[in-house]
């Protein structure tokens, strides 16, 4: 059915979420939500008024729906694209999948929607017919099996990407058959009437969608102020886009703003030119070879490099680092010993450009160019430490000798730079998510991404928390967490942490901030689980997270112990997930230097630091942890927060704040 242009929007999505409307009749089971009404309505309002807004939606409203249905209707009305941005493949894949479907089939009009995933996702049939014919000289007999495989799957895959894969695949064959930015282009690929390029038909569904749905990571890669398209847009031009997951666009910014560059990252490229001891690898096959030695004599420097830099910046005692990662503050830490090498690998590449049989193989000549120059720059950056408002530091993956040594840099405040180009005049940002405000205040999170001039609203939760929740305080002082090492603090957190195990037999997850403590307790009470005929289950133990999640969802009294990631994106509705226990206030230790360093910047030009950046980091992810517990309007349970310092310091009352009103128990 066409699209009806003269429409009134507005009116239009309020009746689709009405107690009577589209949505209804599609759920027989259906419940009118208020709040998913008055989402998609503040939706609309800041599309047609071309404003950027922040939402915070809790649990259970359904906002995906609620921003997904006025985007629709606003781009098919106006013409514009819906850029959708979130940060877990788990939502791309329920919009794509679940909510676009949902609507193609209630909605009286065709619209198209598609999922864009980075190029480097997507099988080149170019590349790959050329590593078919070239597969002796580029890779090992176990690569050769996995080129194999790739090369029988491309005759089936209908979107050619590595989600549709369901075999192992080796890093250095996806590598060399995948689309690059700089090796695959239309000349190449031909035109889209007659390609049988993955890529390009993923793009030119794109070009022709209504809704684009992608990652934050690649929505900052591709985000190009700069660029002619995304003047009046943000990707494409006249765009508006939609952040769902809003409170991780920080941390996914800065780290799209400026690549890291590590020791086998180096070694990863240099290997697939060439590879010295295998007699494999692109340059293999052409006929200059004395740039074979200038590739195996940059693997000697590089290794050597990334070493000195260890001994200078390390101290290592009883086999291990005295820090994983440190802050470099001064200029010049190092040379750059690859410099020289590097600038003449390119020369030479250069020249191996006139023997070049093919377009694809020209461009991946110069890919390997635009790569080790890039290198190069960030390198000499990084020792010049060019950035005045930047961090920078060097990581190691573990404590052995032979660690991966990474060099990173951050900015230091990104708002800047948000304000400017991504709450611009004009157009319309919207960020969404279960937490963005601390106190019904939206005021540290908009200033942390420059947006404090956009308007915001705070949608009721649909839960009746008071009936399904009850928070527990234990008015214990030796559980207070100042130095997690002593022996009585392990002792009473261990016995609390059976103690309120018990009252649900089993059914909780147990949140942590420390790994080494949780696996302590873990040993400690493992046994006394088993004997009660519960299975308890620990993050980092080698099984995957999904793998747990799952286990736990399935085996209603066992009990999970998780870290970091398990604070937040983790949907168990249902009895399994009646029992939640923070053992500890989640506040950052800022013993890394990107936290270092931004306590210190907040500091110098006046301000306070812990009240102005830790304390409220540590309420979101709190708001984050505490949203495990009840996910439908059945779910009842328990939280329960071992740390004394809630009760005994003026910062508690700000925690206990945040939470919907519920019966506290101080026990």
């Amino acid at each position: 059915m066409e699209f009806d242009k003269n429409i009134n929007i507005r009116e239009e999505v309020h009746k689709f979420f009405n107690e009577d409307g589209l949505l209804r009749n599609h759920f027989p089971n259906y419940e009118f939500r208020l709040s998913q009404q008055k989402m998609a309505l503040a939706v609309v309002d800041s599309l047609e008024n071309k404003r950027h807004i922040f939402i915070e939606a809790p649990t259970g409203i359904g906002k995906s729906l609620a921003y997904l249905v006025p985007s629709i209707y606003y781009a098919k009305k106006y013409n514009k694209r819906a850029i959708i941005s979130t940060h877990t493949i788990n939502l791309q894949e329920q919009i794509i999948l679940k909510d676009v479907p949902l609507l193609k089939n209630i909605l009286q009009f065709e619209f198209q929607a598609s999922l864009l995933k980075g190029k480097s996702n997507y099988l080149c049939p170019n590349r790959l017919k050329r590593a078919y014919e070239n597969s002796s000289s580029l890779f090992e007999n176990n690569e050769l099996a996995t080129l194999e495989n790739i090369y029988r799957w491309s005759k089936s895959t209908n979107d050619g990407t590595l989600s549709d894969t369901d075999f192992p695949i080796e890093t250095n064959v996806w590598q060399s058959v995948c689309a690059e930015v700089n090796v695959c282009t239309n000349k190449t690929c031909g035109d889209i009437n007659e390609t049988n390029c993955f890529f390009q038909k993923a793009k030119h569904k794109v070009y022709n969608s209504d809704v684009i749905i992608l990652n934050h990571y690649l929505f900052f890669t591709l985000f190009n102020p700069t660029s002619k398209d995304q003047k009046s847009g943000f990707l494409f031009h006249n765009d508006f886009v939609i952040f769902d997951e809003g409170h991780t666009i920080e941390d996914a910014a800065a780290e799209m703003s400026v690549p890291k560059v590590s020791r086998e990252m180096i070694k990863f490229h240099l290997l697939r030119l060439y590879n010295g001891k295998k007699k494999k690898g692109f340059l293999i096959s052409f006929p200059a070879l004395n740039i074979l030695p200038v590739v195996e004599n940059l693997l000697e420097i590089n290794q050597n490099f990334f070493y000195e830099l260890r001994r200078k910046v390390f101290i290592r005692q009883f086999d291990k680092y005295d820090k994983l990662s440190k802050r470099i503050r001064d200029t010049g830490i190092i040379k750059n010993h690859l410099n020289e090498e590097i600038l003449v690998l390119i020369r030479q590449l250069q020249e191996l450009k006139k023997f070049a049989k093919s377009d694809i193989i020209e461009n991946e000549i110069s890919d390997y160019i635009i790569r080790f120059a890039e290198i190069n720059r960030i390198i000499n950056d990084f020792i010049e430490l060019k950035e005045k408002d930047y961090v920078y530091w060097v990581e190691l993956s573990n404590n052995s000798l032979e660690a991966n040594t990474t060099l990173c840099s951050s900015p230091l405040d990104i708002s800047d730079y948000l304000r400017d180009n991504l709450f611009k005049e004009s157009n319309s940002a919207l960020i969404t998510s279960a937490t963005l405000s601390i106190n019904d205040n939206f005021s540290y999170y908009k200033s942390r991404l420059g947006g404090e001039a956009a308007d915001d609203i705070k949608l009721p939760t649909q839960f009746d928390y008071y009936r399904q929740v009850r928070l527990i305080i234990p008015n214990d002082s030796t559980l207070t967490p100042l130095k997690e090492s002593n022996p009585e603090y392990i002792d009473s957190l261990t016995e609390w942490i059976k103690r309120t195990i018990n009252k649900t037999e089993g059914k909780a997850l147990v949140l942590f901030t420390n790994s080494v403590l949780m696996k302590e307790i873990g040993n400690r009470i493992r046994e006394v689980l088993n004997n009660k005929g519960l299975e308890l289950l620990i993050q980092g133990e080698g099984t995957s997270r999904n793998s747990l999640l799952e286990k736990f969802k399935t085996d209603i009294n066992s009990v999970l112990f998780g870290l970091d990631s398990f604070w937040l994106g983790v949907d168990v509705p249902g009895e399994s997930l009646s029992n939640l226990i923070l053992t500890k206030l989640p506040f950052t230790v800022p013993d890394h230097p990107l936290i270092q360093a931004r306590l210190e910047y907040i500091d110098s030009k006046g301000g306070n630091s812990f009240m102005e950046y830790t304390l409220p980091e540590a309420i979101l992810k709190f708001r984050q942890g505490v949203g495990r517990l009840i996910r439908s309007k059945s779910d009842e349970g328990i939280i329960t927060i071992l740390d004394y310092r809630i009760l005994s310091k003026q910062y508690g009352k700000y925690f206990i704040n945040v939470l919907e009103e519920c019966p506290i128990d101080i026990i």
